[in-house]
Protein backbone atom coordinates (compact mmCIF):
# COMPACT_ATOMS: atom_id res chain seq x y z
CA UNK A 1 0.00 0.00 0.00
CA UNK A 2 1.09 3.83 -0.97
CA UNK A 3 -0.46 6.25 1.02
CA UNK A 4 0.25 9.69 -0.47
CA UNK A 5 -0.09 13.06 0.90
CA UNK A 6 0.41 15.52 -1.48
CA UNK A 7 3.68 15.22 -3.13
CA UNK A 8 4.79 12.83 -0.30
CA UNK A 9 4.18 8.94 -0.40
CA UNK A 10 3.86 6.48 2.82
CA UNK A 11 4.13 2.95 3.43
CA UNK A 12 3.30 0.61 6.32
CA UNK A 13 5.93 -1.52 7.81
CA UNK A 14 4.91 -3.95 11.12
CA UNK A 15 2.40 -1.07 11.93
CA UNK A 16 4.61 1.49 11.64
CA UNK A 17 4.41 4.52 8.88
CA UNK A 18 7.76 4.83 6.94
CA UNK A 19 8.13 7.85 4.18
CA UNK A 20 9.19 6.32 0.75
CA UNK A 21 11.23 8.01 -1.22
CA UNK A 22 13.09 5.11 -3.39
CA UNK A 23 14.53 5.97 -6.41
CA UNK A 24 12.41 5.78 -9.31
CA UNK A 25 9.02 6.63 -11.03
CA UNK A 26 5.79 5.44 -9.55
CA UNK A 27 2.07 5.11 -10.98
CA UNK A 28 0.29 5.79 -8.18
CA UNK A 29 -3.61 5.21 -7.67
CA UNK A 30 -4.15 7.65 -4.91
CA UNK A 31 -7.75 6.38 -4.44
CA UNK A 32 -6.83 2.61 -3.82
CA UNK A 33 -3.25 3.47 -2.56
CA UNK A 34 -1.95 0.92 -4.80
CA UNK A 35 0.85 1.23 -7.50
CA UNK A 36 -0.49 0.52 -10.76
CA UNK A 37 1.20 -2.41 -13.04
CA UNK A 38 0.56 -5.06 -15.40
CA UNK A 39 -0.88 -4.84 -19.03
CA UNK A 40 -4.04 -3.00 -18.84
CA UNK A 41 -3.56 0.35 -19.73
CA UNK A 42 -6.76 2.02 -18.91
CA UNK A 43 -5.21 1.47 -15.08
CA UNK A 44 -2.59 4.04 -15.93
CA UNK A 45 -4.61 6.83 -17.44
CA UNK A 46 -6.88 5.99 -14.63
CA UNK A 47 -7.97 10.02 -13.33
CA UNK A 48 -7.14 9.10 -9.94
CA UNK A 49 -3.38 8.01 -10.78
CA UNK A 50 -0.57 10.21 -10.39
CA UNK A 51 3.14 9.94 -11.45
CA UNK A 52 5.59 10.70 -9.15
CA UNK A 53 8.97 11.31 -9.19
CA UNK A 54 11.35 9.91 -6.21
CA UNK A 55 15.13 10.53 -5.90
CA UNK A 56 16.37 8.91 -3.05
CA UNK A 57 15.62 11.78 -0.48
CA UNK A 58 11.96 13.12 -1.47
CA UNK A 59 9.35 12.96 -3.98
CA UNK A 60 7.61 15.01 -6.18
CA UNK A 61 4.31 14.57 -8.79
CA UNK A 62 5.16 14.66 -12.18
CA UNK A 63 3.00 17.02 -14.32
CA UNK A 64 1.84 15.97 -17.58
CA UNK A 65 3.94 16.68 -20.28
CA UNK A 66 3.88 19.41 -23.20
CA UNK A 67 6.02 17.38 -25.28
CA UNK A 68 6.23 13.18 -26.20
CA UNK A 69 8.17 11.80 -22.95
CA UNK A 70 9.11 8.13 -22.13
CA UNK A 71 8.78 6.76 -18.83
CA UNK A 72 10.32 3.91 -17.86
CA UNK A 73 8.48 3.41 -14.25
CA UNK A 74 9.74 0.92 -11.32
CA UNK A 75 7.75 -2.02 -13.18
CA UNK A 76 10.59 -1.39 -16.14
CA UNK A 77 7.90 -0.58 -18.38
CA UNK A 78 8.92 1.78 -20.80
CA UNK A 79 5.67 4.30 -21.02
CA UNK A 80 5.13 6.96 -23.65
CA UNK A 81 2.57 10.58 -22.73
CA UNK A 82 0.75 11.04 -26.05
CA UNK A 83 0.47 14.81 -26.23
CA UNK A 84 -2.09 14.38 -28.95
CA UNK A 85 -4.87 12.60 -26.60
CA UNK A 86 -3.40 13.48 -23.20
CA UNK A 87 -2.83 9.72 -22.37
CA UNK A 88 0.06 7.29 -21.21
CA UNK A 89 0.61 4.64 -23.65
CA UNK A 90 2.73 1.79 -23.91
CA UNK A 91 5.69 2.96 -25.89
CA UNK A 92 6.14 -0.67 -27.38
CA UNK A 93 4.20 -3.89 -27.24
CA UNK A 94 7.27 -5.50 -25.54
CA UNK A 95 10.31 -3.90 -24.19
CA UNK A 96 13.61 -4.87 -25.28
CA UNK A 97 16.28 -5.53 -22.80
CA UNK A 98 19.66 -4.30 -23.08
CA UNK A 99 23.41 -4.33 -21.22
CA UNK A 100 24.70 -0.68 -21.20
CA UNK A 101 28.21 0.18 -20.43
CA UNK A 102 30.83 3.36 -21.53
CA UNK A 103 28.08 5.03 -23.38
CA UNK A 104 27.53 2.06 -25.47
CA UNK A 105 24.92 -0.86 -25.44
CA UNK A 106 23.71 -4.42 -26.29
CA UNK A 107 20.00 -5.31 -26.85
CA UNK A 108 18.38 -8.77 -26.70
CA UNK A 109 16.76 -8.48 -29.59
CA UNK A 110 16.61 -6.33 -32.91
CA UNK A 111 15.94 -2.61 -32.10
CA UNK A 112 13.75 -2.09 -35.19
CA UNK A 113 11.82 0.70 -34.52
CA UNK A 114 12.59 1.33 -30.90
CA UNK A 115 14.70 4.08 -30.05
CA UNK A 116 14.83 3.01 -26.02
CA UNK A 117 15.31 -0.36 -24.44
CA UNK A 118 15.50 -0.54 -20.85
CA UNK A 119 18.35 -2.35 -18.32
CA UNK A 120 17.75 -4.92 -15.81
CA UNK A 121 17.95 -2.32 -13.50
CA UNK A 122 14.76 0.13 -15.33
CA UNK A 123 16.82 2.15 -16.62
CA UNK A 124 16.04 4.01 -19.85
CA UNK A 125 18.72 3.69 -22.28
CA UNK A 126 18.29 5.47 -26.31
CA UNK A 127 20.16 3.90 -29.19
CA UNK A 128 21.28 5.90 -32.16
CA UNK A 129 21.24 3.46 -34.64
CA UNK A 130 19.37 0.27 -35.33
CA UNK A 131 21.45 -1.96 -32.95
CA UNK A 132 20.59 -5.96 -34.04
CA UNK A 133 20.46 -8.84 -31.43
CA UNK A 134 24.13 -9.32 -29.68
CA UNK A 135 25.27 -6.05 -31.59
CA UNK A 136 26.69 -3.42 -29.57
CA UNK A 137 26.26 0.82 -30.61
CA UNK A 138 26.62 4.06 -29.05
CA UNK A 139 23.69 4.48 -26.82
CA UNK A 140 22.97 7.16 -24.02
CA UNK A 141 22.18 6.56 -20.68
CA UNK A 142 22.03 9.47 -17.56
CA UNK A 143 23.87 8.57 -14.18
CA UNK A 144 21.10 9.25 -12.13
CA UNK A 145 17.25 10.67 -11.80
CA UNK A 146 18.84 14.14 -10.97
CA UNK A 147 21.19 14.20 -13.76
CA UNK A 148 20.36 15.17 -17.14
CA UNK A 149 21.62 14.58 -20.42
CA UNK A 150 20.72 14.90 -24.33
CA UNK A 151 20.70 12.35 -26.37
CA UNK A 152 20.44 12.04 -29.97
CA UNK A 153 18.75 9.06 -31.92
CA UNK A 154 18.89 7.80 -35.53
CA UNK A 155 15.06 8.89 -35.91
CA UNK A 156 16.56 12.63 -35.75
CA UNK A 157 15.01 13.41 -32.65
CA UNK A 158 16.64 14.90 -29.60
CA UNK A 159 16.21 14.52 -25.86
CA UNK A 160 16.45 16.00 -22.84
CA UNK A 161 16.93 12.90 -20.88
CA UNK A 162 17.59 11.14 -17.19
CA UNK A 163 17.68 8.19 -16.03
CA UNK A 164 14.07 7.31 -15.87
CA UNK A 165 13.17 9.63 -18.65
CA UNK A 166 13.09 10.92 -21.96
CA UNK A 167 11.94 13.93 -23.40
CA UNK A 168 11.59 15.26 -26.91
CA UNK A 169 12.84 18.22 -27.45
CA UNK A 170 10.19 20.46 -29.45
CA UNK A 171 11.60 24.36 -29.69
CA UNK A 172 13.10 25.59 -32.70
CA UNK A 173 16.81 26.67 -31.87
CA UNK A 174 20.16 25.27 -31.34
CA UNK A 175 21.54 23.17 -28.16
CA UNK A 176 25.10 23.03 -27.74
CA UNK A 177 26.52 19.72 -25.89
CA UNK A 178 29.74 18.45 -24.69
CA UNK A 179 30.31 15.43 -26.01
CA UNK A 180 32.21 14.68 -23.10
CA UNK A 181 29.37 14.74 -20.60
CA UNK A 182 26.29 15.37 -23.03
CA UNK A 183 25.24 18.25 -21.11
CA UNK A 184 24.85 21.93 -22.08
CA UNK A 185 28.30 23.14 -22.55
CA UNK A 186 29.86 25.43 -20.15
CA UNK A 187 33.04 27.69 -19.82
CA UNK A 188 35.15 24.77 -18.44
CA UNK A 189 34.11 22.69 -21.71
CA UNK A 190 34.81 25.35 -24.43
CA UNK A 191 38.24 27.19 -22.74
CA UNK A 192 40.09 24.28 -22.80
CA UNK A 193 42.02 22.94 -25.93
CA UNK A 194 40.64 20.04 -27.90
CA UNK A 195 37.26 20.74 -26.52
CA UNK A 196 34.66 18.31 -27.90
CA UNK A 197 31.49 19.51 -28.62
CA UNK A 198 28.39 19.25 -30.99
CA UNK A 199 25.79 21.34 -32.23
CA UNK A 200 22.15 20.37 -32.82
CA UNK A 201 20.02 22.04 -34.65
CA UNK A 202 16.29 21.54 -34.36
CA UNK A 203 13.27 23.05 -36.12
CA UNK A 204 10.49 22.07 -33.79
CA UNK A 205 11.25 18.50 -32.92
CA UNK A 206 13.28 17.99 -36.13
CA UNK A 207 16.93 18.13 -35.59
CA UNK A 208 20.29 17.23 -37.05
CA UNK A 209 23.52 18.18 -36.23
CA UNK A 210 25.36 20.86 -37.86
CA UNK A 211 29.23 21.81 -38.96
CA UNK A 212 29.91 25.23 -37.51
CA UNK A 213 30.69 27.88 -39.76
CA UNK A 214 34.02 29.35 -38.78
CA UNK A 215 32.62 33.25 -38.74
CA UNK A 216 29.58 32.82 -36.83
CA UNK A 217 28.36 32.45 -33.37
CA UNK A 218 25.44 30.30 -32.77
CA UNK A 219 23.09 30.63 -30.20
CA UNK A 220 21.63 28.28 -27.22
CA UNK A 221 18.98 29.59 -25.56
CA UNK A 222 19.28 26.66 -22.68
CA UNK A 223 22.87 27.78 -21.66
CA UNK A 224 22.31 31.85 -22.65
CA UNK A 225 25.20 31.73 -24.37
CA UNK A 226 26.81 32.39 -28.04
CA UNK A 227 29.81 30.46 -29.04
CA UNK A 228 32.25 30.35 -32.29
CA UNK A 229 34.36 27.63 -33.43
CA UNK A 230 37.48 28.73 -35.36
CA UNK A 231 40.77 27.33 -36.29
CA UNK A 232 39.99 24.74 -33.83
CA UNK A 233 38.73 26.26 -31.19
CA UNK A 234 35.60 27.19 -29.45
CA UNK A 235 35.25 30.99 -27.97
CA UNK A 236 32.58 33.20 -26.52
CA UNK A 237 32.36 37.47 -26.77
CA UNK A 238 34.52 38.95 -23.60
CA UNK A 239 32.08 41.79 -24.03
CA UNK A 240 28.28 43.13 -25.42
CA UNK A 241 28.37 44.35 -29.01
CA UNK A 242 27.11 43.03 -32.10
CA UNK A 243 27.65 39.75 -33.77
CA UNK A 244 27.27 37.62 -36.83
CA UNK A 245 24.69 34.98 -35.13
CA UNK A 246 22.84 31.95 -35.81
CA UNK A 247 19.63 31.62 -33.49
CA UNK A 248 18.04 28.66 -34.89
CA UNK A 249 18.51 27.07 -38.37
CA UNK A 250 16.32 29.43 -40.48
CA UNK A 251 17.89 32.46 -39.11
CA UNK A 252 21.26 33.98 -39.24
CA UNK A 253 22.03 38.12 -38.78
CA UNK A 254 23.57 40.75 -37.13
CA UNK A 255 22.26 41.22 -33.60
CA UNK A 256 22.90 43.12 -30.50
CA UNK A 257 23.89 41.51 -27.51
CA UNK A 258 24.33 41.55 -23.35
CA UNK A 259 26.64 39.83 -21.94
CA UNK A 260 26.41 39.84 -18.29
CA UNK A 261 28.95 37.30 -16.66
CA UNK A 262 28.62 34.19 -18.20
CA UNK A 263 25.27 34.90 -19.64
CA UNK A 264 24.56 36.30 -23.24
CA UNK A 265 21.18 37.91 -23.75
CA UNK A 266 20.36 38.57 -27.44
CA UNK A 267 18.51 41.98 -27.81
CA UNK A 268 17.83 43.75 -31.31
CA UNK A 269 17.93 42.10 -34.50
CA UNK A 270 20.29 44.67 -37.04
CA UNK A 271 18.40 47.55 -39.03
CA UNK A 272 19.51 48.16 -43.07
CA UNK A 273 23.03 49.45 -42.68
CA UNK A 274 26.60 49.20 -41.10
CA UNK A 275 27.46 47.31 -38.00
CA UNK A 276 30.86 46.85 -36.48
CA UNK A 277 31.45 43.37 -34.64
CA UNK A 278 33.18 42.16 -31.58
CA UNK A 279 35.17 39.86 -34.03
CA UNK A 280 36.25 43.90 -35.49
CA UNK A 281 34.88 42.74 -39.09
CA UNK A 282 32.28 45.38 -40.41
CA UNK A 283 29.13 44.46 -41.97
CA UNK A 284 26.30 45.85 -43.89
CA UNK A 285 22.57 44.33 -43.40
CA UNK A 286 19.89 44.44 -45.74
CA UNK A 287 16.63 43.85 -44.26
CA UNK A 288 14.67 43.30 -47.45
CA UNK A 289 17.53 40.56 -48.64
CA UNK A 290 17.22 38.96 -45.12
CA UNK A 291 21.07 38.93 -44.89
CA UNK A 292 24.49 40.59 -43.93
CA UNK A 293 27.22 40.29 -45.54
CA UNK A 294 30.84 41.41 -44.97
CA UNK A 295 31.97 44.38 -46.28
CA UNK A 296 34.34 44.04 -50.29
CA UNK A 297 35.70 47.33 -50.71
CA UNK A 298 38.73 49.83 -48.98
CA UNK A 299 36.48 52.35 -47.63
CA UNK A 300 34.96 54.86 -45.51
CA UNK A 301 31.87 53.27 -43.50
CA UNK A 302 29.40 55.09 -40.82
CA UNK A 303 27.93 52.39 -38.69
CA UNK A 304 24.23 52.80 -37.30
CA UNK A 305 26.00 52.85 -33.92
CA UNK A 306 27.20 56.43 -35.00
CA UNK A 307 30.98 55.74 -35.12
CA UNK A 308 33.45 55.95 -38.51
CA UNK A 309 35.85 53.32 -39.76
CA UNK A 310 38.01 53.01 -42.38
CA UNK A 311 38.39 49.72 -43.55
CA UNK A 312 41.05 48.10 -45.75
CA UNK A 313 39.93 44.99 -48.08
CA UNK A 314 42.38 42.48 -49.77
CA UNK A 315 40.75 42.05 -53.02
CA UNK A 316 42.69 38.79 -53.33
CA UNK A 317 41.35 37.99 -49.67
CA UNK A 318 44.90 36.86 -48.03
CA UNK A 319 44.62 38.61 -45.51
CA UNK A 320 41.66 39.60 -43.46
CA UNK A 321 40.12 43.10 -43.26
CA UNK A 322 41.39 45.86 -41.15
CA UNK A 323 39.21 48.32 -39.67
CA UNK A 324 40.54 52.12 -37.94
CA UNK A 325 37.90 53.77 -35.97
CA UNK A 326 38.17 57.44 -37.10
CA UNK A 327 37.99 60.39 -34.25
CA UNK A 328 36.06 63.19 -34.08
CA UNK A 329 36.20 65.72 -32.22
CA UNK A 330 34.39 65.99 -28.95
CA UNK A 331 30.92 68.00 -28.85
CA UNK A 332 31.89 69.79 -32.18
CA UNK A 333 28.89 68.85 -34.93
CA UNK A 334 29.15 66.79 -38.19
CA UNK A 335 26.55 66.85 -41.49
CA UNK A 336 26.53 63.49 -42.87
CA UNK A 337 23.69 61.71 -45.20
CA UNK A 338 21.68 65.27 -45.06
CA UNK A 339 21.94 65.57 -40.84
CA UNK A 340 23.76 66.96 -38.42
CA UNK A 341 25.44 64.77 -35.56
CA UNK A 342 27.33 65.54 -32.06
CA UNK A 343 30.43 64.24 -31.59
CA UNK A 344 30.05 62.75 -27.81
CA UNK A 345 32.17 60.55 -25.65
CA UNK A 346 33.98 57.76 -27.11
CA UNK A 347 33.95 59.20 -30.81
CA UNK A 348 30.28 58.05 -31.17
CA UNK A 349 28.14 60.83 -33.17
CA UNK A 350 24.47 61.16 -31.89
CA UNK A 351 21.75 62.54 -34.01
CA UNK A 352 21.17 66.70 -33.18
CA UNK A 353 18.34 66.97 -30.89
CA UNK A 354 16.63 69.90 -29.11
CA UNK A 355 18.98 69.47 -25.82
CA UNK A 356 21.66 69.66 -28.23
CA UNK A 357 20.42 72.65 -30.32
CA UNK A 358 20.57 76.24 -29.10
CA UNK A 359 19.95 79.23 -31.11
CA UNK A 360 22.21 81.78 -29.39
CA UNK A 361 25.30 79.88 -30.13
CA UNK A 362 28.04 79.64 -32.50
CA UNK A 363 29.17 75.79 -33.12
CA UNK A 364 31.50 74.22 -35.15
CA UNK A 365 30.16 72.24 -37.94
CA UNK A 366 32.29 69.19 -39.96
CA UNK A 367 32.02 68.04 -43.33
CA UNK A 368 33.93 65.16 -43.83
CA UNK A 369 35.57 64.33 -47.08
CA UNK A 370 35.64 60.78 -47.01
CA UNK A 371 31.89 60.68 -46.34
CA UNK A 372 30.66 63.83 -48.25
CA UNK A 373 29.65 63.47 -52.05
CA UNK A 374 28.52 66.37 -52.39
CA UNK A 375 28.74 69.48 -50.07
CA UNK A 376 25.68 72.11 -49.65
CA UNK A 377 25.61 75.16 -52.46
CA UNK A 378 26.82 77.83 -50.03
CA UNK A 379 29.78 75.15 -48.83
CA UNK A 380 30.53 74.50 -51.90
CA UNK A 381 30.62 78.14 -53.39
CA UNK A 382 32.89 79.13 -49.83
CA UNK A 383 35.33 76.41 -51.15
CA UNK A 384 36.02 77.66 -54.31
CA UNK A 385 36.16 81.22 -53.37
CA UNK A 386 38.95 80.62 -50.80
CA UNK A 387 40.42 78.65 -53.22
CA UNK A 388 40.52 81.58 -55.65
CA UNK A 389 40.59 84.57 -53.26
CA UNK A 390 42.98 83.65 -50.71
CA UNK A 391 45.21 80.99 -52.16
CA UNK A 392 44.25 78.66 -49.30
CA UNK A 393 41.74 75.69 -48.15
CA UNK A 394 38.66 75.01 -45.94
CA UNK A 395 40.03 72.00 -45.28
CA UNK A 396 41.54 71.10 -42.01
CA UNK A 397 43.89 68.29 -41.38
CA UNK A 398 44.84 66.68 -38.69
CA UNK A 399 48.14 65.42 -37.52
CA UNK A 400 46.76 62.56 -35.91
CA UNK A 401 45.39 59.71 -38.98
CA UNK A 402 43.10 58.70 -36.88
CA UNK A 403 41.22 62.09 -37.06
CA UNK A 404 38.53 62.84 -40.01
CA UNK A 405 39.88 65.27 -42.56
CA UNK A 406 36.79 67.85 -42.83
CA UNK A 407 35.80 70.81 -44.20
CA UNK A 408 35.06 73.01 -41.62
CA UNK A 409 32.38 76.09 -40.59
CA UNK A 410 31.06 77.96 -37.83
CA UNK A 411 27.44 78.23 -37.70
CA UNK A 412 24.41 79.75 -35.40
CA UNK A 413 20.73 80.12 -35.34
CA UNK A 414 20.39 75.88 -34.50
CA UNK A 415 16.51 75.05 -34.62
CA UNK A 416 14.82 71.59 -34.06
CA UNK A 417 11.92 70.97 -35.84
CA UNK A 418 10.06 68.43 -33.09
CA UNK A 419 7.95 67.08 -35.49
CA UNK A 420 10.06 65.78 -38.31
CA UNK A 421 12.87 65.33 -35.75
CA UNK A 422 14.92 67.13 -37.98
CA UNK A 423 17.50 70.17 -37.15
CA UNK A 424 18.79 73.07 -39.26
CA UNK A 425 21.90 75.86 -38.55
CA UNK A 426 22.51 79.27 -40.17
CA UNK A 427 26.13 79.51 -41.91
CA UNK A 428 28.09 81.98 -40.38
CA UNK A 429 31.80 81.41 -42.06
CA UNK A 430 33.20 78.90 -43.63
CA UNK A 431 37.20 77.74 -42.42
CA UNK A 432 39.71 80.52 -43.99
CA UNK A 433 37.12 82.47 -45.94
CA UNK A 434 38.14 86.07 -45.95
CA UNK A 435 35.93 89.10 -46.19
CA UNK A 436 35.85 92.69 -45.34
CA UNK A 437 34.00 94.40 -42.34
CA UNK A 438 31.49 96.81 -44.16
CA UNK A 439 31.94 99.04 -41.34
CA UNK A 440 36.02 99.18 -40.60
CA UNK A 441 36.99 98.28 -43.81
CA UNK A 442 39.17 95.82 -41.78
CA UNK A 443 40.11 92.05 -43.78
CA UNK A 444 38.76 89.68 -41.50
CA UNK A 445 39.13 85.62 -42.23
CA UNK A 446 36.99 82.81 -40.81
CA UNK A 447 38.46 80.59 -37.37
CA UNK A 448 37.34 77.40 -36.57
CA UNK A 449 39.51 78.27 -33.07
CA UNK A 450 37.60 81.33 -32.41
CA UNK A 451 34.10 80.56 -33.82
CA UNK A 452 34.19 83.61 -36.26
CA UNK A 453 35.80 85.73 -38.04
CA UNK A 454 39.21 87.48 -36.86
CA UNK A 455 41.75 90.14 -37.85
CA UNK A 456 43.79 89.03 -40.76
CA UNK A 457 47.10 89.89 -42.25
CA UNK A 458 49.17 88.96 -45.40
CA UNK A 459 51.26 86.38 -45.09
CA UNK A 460 54.54 87.70 -45.98
CA UNK A 461 56.02 84.14 -47.82
CA UNK A 462 52.88 83.55 -49.28
CA UNK A 463 51.66 87.46 -50.65
CA UNK A 464 48.70 85.84 -51.76
CA UNK A 465 47.08 84.43 -48.53
CA UNK A 466 45.94 86.44 -45.57
CA UNK A 467 46.65 84.51 -42.00
CA UNK A 468 44.73 84.71 -39.10
CA UNK A 469 46.51 88.17 -37.02
CA UNK A 470 48.36 87.09 -33.67
CA UNK A 471 46.52 90.23 -32.20
CA UNK A 472 43.02 90.13 -33.50
CA UNK A 473 39.73 91.39 -32.13
CA UNK A 474 36.96 89.25 -32.33
CA UNK A 475 33.99 90.54 -35.00
CA UNK A 476 30.58 88.83 -33.68
CA UNK A 477 29.30 87.09 -36.66
CA UNK A 478 26.37 88.36 -38.46
CA UNK A 479 24.51 87.06 -41.53
CA UNK A 480 25.30 89.89 -43.27
CA UNK A 481 29.25 89.10 -43.76
CA UNK A 482 28.34 85.66 -44.97
CA UNK A 483 28.34 86.46 -48.80
CA UNK A 484 31.75 88.39 -49.90
CA UNK A 485 31.05 91.89 -49.69
CA UNK A 486 33.05 94.71 -51.28
CA UNK A 487 34.91 91.91 -53.88
CA UNK A 488 36.28 94.35 -55.58
CA UNK A 489 38.07 95.96 -52.45
CA UNK A 490 39.08 92.67 -51.51
CA UNK A 491 40.82 91.27 -54.67
CA UNK A 492 42.97 94.54 -55.08
CA UNK A 493 43.66 93.94 -51.36
CA UNK A 494 45.18 90.17 -51.99
CA UNK A 495 46.54 91.15 -54.99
Amino acid sequence: MYFTIGSNIYTLDQGSVLQFYETGYYFINVAKNTLVGGNNINAYNDENVKLYSCNGSSCSIVDKPEVPTYYADVNKRIMKYNVDNEAYEFAYEKDIICIFANNKCTPNADLKNHEFCITYKGEIVLATTDIKNRETGECYLASSINNYIYGYSYSQHLYHMNQFEAQIIDQTGYYIVSRATNMTAVSRNYKTKNSNMVIYGCTHSSCRIYEPEENTYYYDAQAKNILKYKDGVWSSPSTSGYAYISVDPAHTYIYKFIKNGEEITIQDRANYGYYYTVDKEMYHCDQEEDNCTPVDDTDHYFTNTGEIYYCIHDSEELEPTECTKKLCVYKQYYYIDETYYRCETNSVLVPVVSRYCSYEDNVVINFPLALTEEFPEEIKQAIDDIQKHNNSTAVIRSRNKNNLDSVSGIFTNCTYNVEETLSSFDLVCVNNYVTVDEETEDVKICSIDHLGYVDCIENEDNPGKCNISATYGLLKPSLFVIAIILIGTLVQYLL
